[in-house]
Parts: C-alpha cells; sequence; structure tokens
C-alpha cells in the first residue's frame, strides 16, 4: 500500500448490481406520446452501474445516538435524523423531531438503496451505527446520465425506491410501492367493482362509471415518458390516486394512504401523500421515466409489448340480473370481489457488488 495512505481518508463506493412544473405541454414542443411508452431499440447502454459514493474521513466529529431511534418517539435525535435526511433528499417530511410515518419511508429508502438491505428486510429504524454512516459525505448518481438541464426518474422495483434527477443530481428519494405480487414473484390479478372516473389512458370519464374487472397487478419495467397529469384525486380502475401524473397508459406516480414495504398497489407507483403534493411541481411531461423491473432487466431490454400494463377485463364472476313487471324493476349489483395482499413477500434475488478502494489499514462494508 502507497505511503500516502497514512492521510487516513477512506473512500467507500457500493455498486448497484446491473440487473409540474405543471405543464401540459412537451418541453421541446413536440406531441407527447399516448401512452407514454419509448421505442428504445432494445440498447442497453454501456454503463449501467450506478456507484453510491461514501467518504469516511477518520477526523471527522460526529454525534452519537443514545439509543435506537423508531416510529413514535419524540427527541432532539430524531430532529438531527430528519434534517440529515433532508439534506440527502430523502424527504422525510417536517424537521420537528416526531419520528413519524414519512420519516420511517425515508428511513426504509436509506437503508434498501445505500445501506442495500433487502426491501423485506428494512427496518425503518435508526440504529447508531446507521447514523455514523448517514453522517459520512454520501454521494448518489443516476444509473442513466442525461446531461445538465435536464430531468428525469430511476424506479427500481427490486428495491422499491425512486429517485428524482435533476442535472444528474437526487432531488427526491423516496419509497415506494408498486404492483403486488403472488407468491411466485409474479403480478397479483385482482377482481372488484369500482365506480372510476379515470380511463385505461389516464383520460378524466364524465360521467364516472362502474364496472366490475379484473387484471393483473403488473408494473412493467422500460422506459417511459410523463405525458398526462391531473391535481387532486381520481379514482381509475388501479385505485383511488391523489395528483397522479401517468408514464404508462394508465399507470402513474401517485400519493395513497397505504405505502407498505412490500408491493401493494395494482401496478401504479404509489408515494406518501405529503410527497404528492409537490412530486408534480419537480417533473415535466416529456421528462423520461427509466424503470428497472423485478425480473433484473435493464429498462431498455424491455420490448414495448413487454412494457405494457395489464388491461383490464370484465369479471367473468360478476352478475347483473333483471326482472320486472309491467310495474317495477329490478337490478341486483354486480359482487364485489377483493384480493387482499399476502401477508409475506419475498423479494427476487439480486446481486450486488462492492468496490473499497481504501488509504487506510481500515476495512469499511456495507450490509
Amino acid at each position: 500500500m502507497p505511503a500516502a495512505a497514512a492521510a487516513g481518508v477512506l473512500a467507500l463506493v457500493v455498486l448497484a448490481g446491473v440487473s409540474g412544473r405543471g405543464d401540459s405541454s412537451s418541453p421541446s414542443g413536440g406531441t407527447e406520446p399516448a401512452s407514454g411508452v419509448v421505442d428504445t431499440g432494445l440498447t442497453v447502454p454501456q454503463s449501467t452501474l450506478a456507484p453510491v459514493v461514501i467518504v469516511t474521513d477518520p477526523g471527522q466529529v460526529k454525534t452519537q445516538l443514545g439509543q435506537t431511534l423508531s416510529k413514535g418517539m419524540v427527541n432532539s435525535d430524531v430532529t438531527a435524523v430528519q434534517q440529515r435526511l433532508t439534506d440527502l433528499a430523502f424527504s422525510p417530511g417536517p424537521i420537528d423531531g416526531v419520528f413519524g410515518s414519512g420519516t420511517q419511508q425515508a428511513v426504509w429508502a436509506f437503508e434498501k438503496y445505500v445501506m442495500r438491505v433487502p426491501r423485506a428486510e428494512a427496518t425503518g429504524r435508526v440504529t447508531n451505527e446507521m447514523w455514523q454512516l448517514m453522517q459520512d459525505p454520501i454521494t448518489i448518481q443516476p444509473r442513466r446520465v442525461t446531461g445538465a438541464g435536464s430531468t428525469h426518474m430511476e424506479i427500481y422495483l427490486p428495491e422499491q425506491v425512486a429517485i428524482v434527477f435533476t442535472d444528474d443530481k437526487p432531488v427526491l428519494i423516496t419509497h415506494i410501492s408498486s404492483g403486488l405480487l403472488d407468491e411466485n414473484g409474479q403480478p397479483k390479478t385482482f377482481c372488484e367493482t369500482a365506480k372510476i372516473d379515470t380511463d385505461d389512458q389516464g383520460n378524466k370519464l364524465d360521467p364516472p362509471q362502474e364496472k366490475a374487472i379484473c387484471a393483473e397487478a403488473k408494473t412493467p419495467g422500460g422506459v417511459f415518458k410523463f405525458y398526462r397529469r391531473y391535481e387532486g384525486k381520481r379514482v381509475s380502475a388501479l385505485g383511488g390516486m391523489t395528483n397522479p401524473v401517468y408514464f404508462n397508459f394508465g399507470i402513474a406516480v401517485h400519493g395513497a394512504e397505504n405505502v407498505p414495504l412490500a408491493p401493494a398497489s395494482h401496478g401504479c407507483i404509489r408515494i406518501n401523500q405529503r410527497i404528492a403534493v409537490f412530486f408534480p411541481s419537480l417533473v415535466r411531461n416529456g421528462d423520461r421515466v427509466y424503470v428497472w423491473g423485478e425480473d433484473g432487466k435493464e429498462p431498455e431490454q424491455y420490448s414495448k409489448r413487454e412494457s405494457l400494463p395489464s388491461f383490464n377485463r370484465p369479471d367473468p364472476n360478476a352478475t347483473t340480473t333483471t326482472s320486472s313487471t309491467s310495474t317495477t324493476s329490478t337490478t341486483v349489483a354486480p359482487t364485489t370481489t377483493t384480493i387482499s395482499p399476502p401477508t409475506t413477500t419475498k423479494p427476487p434475488t439480486s446481486t450486488t457488488s462492492t468496490t473499497i478502494t481504501s488509504t487506510t489499514t481500515t476495512t469499511t462494508t456495507l450490509p
């Protein structure tokens, strides 16, 4: 090891495994795609590794946690963690010392993306060891470099994390919940009756329609563009949505009341309701969306057919019976079937490689 090692600075690089601004017009003035799906020619960039760079300086002065922090706690240590998560773009919510669901979800995202904790093993708690790591200088880089002046979103289904990059720097890193999976890790079939006001393409229906439909809770991988958005609440066959921003037919990034640790949506990308308030201001129609699928393929490796969502079909078990006399008629409403999420979800196996460059005799690894 060269003599310069005495300088005592350890650079740790963890590599990911290969595996509105409110306007409704295109930034370039062109016509937006009707579905958001982009034809990439199935070309995968040579560089698909996104490093998280953590530089540890032994001389840095750090604070210590006297106890592990978790949801429900209120103290000054929580305030410090919230401030650091905000500085890193994890958006835990108000910096008020109250460890609520927003802080918990931000910690989930930090565990899963920075520490590479498998999604099913994220705890949402901040140990003193995690806090020491969190205080280090951390640089999170995009897997797709798009250059200065551009904004794009990267969605990582295996980690259940999404990041918005502007000028190739993260402006939002958030925990998400995507399409519900069955026991084999495939999109789960759901059947239900709902009064919907938004169709499969994200268009508003007026008046709303009541439909008994079935579909698969599929969140496809691929390359897309944001192409339509609505303010407020919308209800589609994929469920209730707050401030949806559509990128793949009826699939949108939107706020939801329930954003659990495991995939649980009908196919959309659920985010925290608080984040949904400002998310549309971070992206424009026309900005690209890269989705890494559960199967580990790169976004550019999906064909257009593979990138399609599951479109609705009539529920074969729903029945409507009408009987009448000369003066009255009776209609029996369609039955409603709700598929509950499984109690456990096994994430797909992913491969993570770690490269460590050290200028000290200390070896540091991340889980």
